[in-house]
């Protein structure tokens, strides 16, 4: 049943049932409760005249969209991918960046401004080291009876000893070869 739109009368009409079942009754049952019967539903127009429930959702955290052909209000989830516009701050799970460098760890910047950084390590041999005003990029170098080789994904240090000539290797995998 719709909307109909009700009727002019005129003067000398005689009314029929069908009349008052058209332009009353089924008027009257369109917009009473039987349309709008739950807390927290929404009344829309389906169509010229044609009033159209939506029920609440029941599902936490949904909004209230017109997604589709006709337009019709939905209830909806955010599509993270798409229906997102801002940058998201680290107080609610974000980056507070718009883009990220390629081949970066992300550190926090400052305690003080709930930033996050991108910090490169893009070059082999390159290793995060901690430091107490925070973390840096550094490269192993050689020193006194050792040598360093940098390789993709792997830091090879080679320790001699000049009394037998024997050479001591060890091989450090960093997250198997960024």
């Amino acid at each position: 049943m719709a909307w109909t739109t009700p009727r002019t009368w005129a003067s000398g009409y005689v009314v029929l049932a069908s009349d008052l079942n058209t332009h009353l009754r089924d008027n009257l049952n369109v917009t009473a409760p039987a349309v709008m019967s739950s807390q927290g539903d929404v009344i829309y127009a389906s169509g010229a005249n044609t009033p159209a429930r939506l029920a609440k959702s029941t599902t936490s955290t949904q909004y209230l969209a017109n997604t589709g052909s006709s337009n019709n209000p939905a209830w909806n989830e955010v599509a993270l991918a798409t229906g997102v516009s801002g940058t998201l701050p680290v107080a609610n799970g974000g980056t507070n960046a718009t883009s990220l460098t390629d081949k970066a760890v992300l550190i926090t910047q400052d305690s003080g401004t709930d930033t996050v950084a991108a910090v490169a390590i893009d070059a082999n041999g390159e290793l995060l080291i901690g430091g107490t005003s925070g973390p840096a990029v550094a490269t192993i170098t050689a020193g006194s009876g050792i040598t360093v080789t940098n390789g993709d994904g792997t830091i090879e240090l080679a320790a001699s000893t000049s009394a037998n000539s024997v050479d001591v290797f060890v091989e450090i995998l960093l997250f198997g070869g960024i």
